[in-house]
């Protein structure tokens, strides 16, 4: 018994620490507890989907199985707890869905220290200008963005006081023990996205599972087209309606449905009941069987964690040698199918290659006839232009004889000109001055 408290206070940090599950860890790890029996909804296979343990101020709240690809959860798990957070405040983020790399392993308002934000996640920035906001599938938990699809303020309003209603009328007075209340909430993707990126539920859906003191079930439906409709079916008509062939609860909760009454069992004790209690000397003996019950119970449990823990370990190197094996033989096989593809490309290019030499040794053949008759052409036209020049030369020659014969005459004239100006100017002063000498003597 030592041993095994031992082993399992080993164990216990590695299974808080966990948040963002790896594909080597079975169910949610320390969030099965959320589950009846401790057993996931099956026939969820996406493998892109991630299975988030939601953590928040050191506590477990809710597990997700969370669709990076649609970026809405598709469904979350609940455990009722009496007084538990309601969904308020602002809104948190998963960094390790972002960057798995991050030291942050719970829910956080630190959206500067997460690298690659809303790469997997829907982030706020994404409702924004829209007529959606993000609405909760479940109330009763930490205003977490992996639990919040988007909606119209009409439809999450009233979808917030169909489940409230629920809760208050058909489920808690129902069930024996709250504690014993599992709820799963999800919704189903439709063709409509905000700004390309999350999309908008078709409809939004919750079932309900209570293990005590008679297991029964009950599950609703709620189209984001039809605001008032509320759609009360039982578990396996709600399973047969979602995609996938999915089964929510283990055994299906009993697979009976919710029982007449709104009062409890407890509520409802006979006097003859009361008077039957029994007494303190078997009380004692009640609580001590229930102590080695309790006992044996999580040391069974316990034993049954490590055998799964190892069964998962060798099932999961089996599967990863299986997958790793699978994928060479793929790829090898897509090499070969592909080498007919590249041997008649590589035969097409070489073809086109020849084509094109030819077709430049065509062009520098061409090139090089080009230049000897262009040469002959000017050579055989070179007399007739030249006895064509010889009437155009010989008129040149005799206008410029005729223009060196004018210019002599308009020379030798313009001589003849000047000197005869000279002589008659002179003439004319010598005549002026004899002239006037003359009259000065008379006077």
């Amino acid at each position: 018994m030592r041993a095994l408290l031992m082993l399992f206070l080993a164990a216990l940090p590695c299974l808080l620490h966990a948040r963002l599950l790896q594909e080597a860890e079975e169910g949610f790890a320390e969030c099965n507890d959320f589950f009846h029996q401790g057993s996931p909804p099956q026939g969820f296979s996406d493998p892109s989907h991630a299975r988030i343990c939601q953590r928040y101020q050191g506590d477990k709240h809710f597990a997700t199985l969370y669709s990076p690809q649609h970026k809405i959860p598709v469904y979350s798990a609940f455990l009722y707890r009496e007084g538990a957070d309601s969904a308020q405040g602002d809104w948190l983020l998963e960094p390790q869905l972002d960057d798995p790399k991050s030291s942050l392993d719970e829910a956080s308002k630190g959206s500067e220290q997460i690298e690659g934000l809303g790469t997997n996640q829907a982030v706020e920035e994404d409702y924004a200008s829209s007529d959606y906001q993000p609405g909760p599938l479940f109330q009763a938990a930490p205003s977490v963005l992996t639990n919040a699809v988007p909606l119209t303020q009409d439809f999450k309003e009233k979808w917030a006081a169909d489940v409230d209603q629920l809760m208050k009328e058909k489920l808690l007075p129902q069930c024996a023990s709250g504690g014993n209340l599992h709820i799963l909430a999800g919704a189903v993707p439709s063709s409509d996205k905000l700004k390309d990126k999350v999309s908008v539920p078709e409809y939004v859906w919750l079932a309900a599972c209570c293990s005590i003191p008679e297991a029964w079930s009950l599950g609703v439906i709620k189209k984001t087209s039809a605001v008032d409709d509320l759609e009360q079916v039982t578990v396996e008509e709600l399973e047969s309606r979602l995609p996938g062939g999915v089964k929510l609860f283990s055994n299906q909760c009993g697979g009976g449905a919710v029982p007449d009454g709104t009062t409890s069992e407890s509520s409802t004790q006979t006097d003859e009941e009361e008077a039957a209690k029994p007494g303190a000397f078997s009380r004692f003996f009640q609580l001590l069987f229930c102590i080695v019950y309790e006992l044996v119970k999580t040391v069974l449990c316990f034993v049954w964690f490590l055998v799964k823990q190892v069964l998962n370990l060798v099932f999961g190197r089996l599967y990863w040698i299986w997958t790793a094996a699978t994928t060479y033989i793929l790829a090898l096989s897509s090499v070969l199918i592909n080498i007919p593809c590249d041997v008649l490309q590589v035969f097409a290019n070489i073809l086109c290659g020849f084509v094109r030499i030819l077709n430049n040794v065509f062009s520098v053949i061409c090139l090089v006839l080009r230049v000897p008759t262009r040469f002959l052409f000017d050579m055989a036209s070179f007399p007739y232009d030249t006895l064509c020049a010889i009437p155009d030369v010989g008129i040149d020659i005799l206008s410029g004889i005729w223009g060196v014969v004018a210019l002599g005459f308009h020379a030798v004239f313009g001589v003849v000109g000047g000197s005869f100006s000279v002589v008659s100017f002179a003439g004319s002063s010598i005549f002026s001055r004899f002239v006037g000498h003359s009259e000065g003597s008379e006077n």
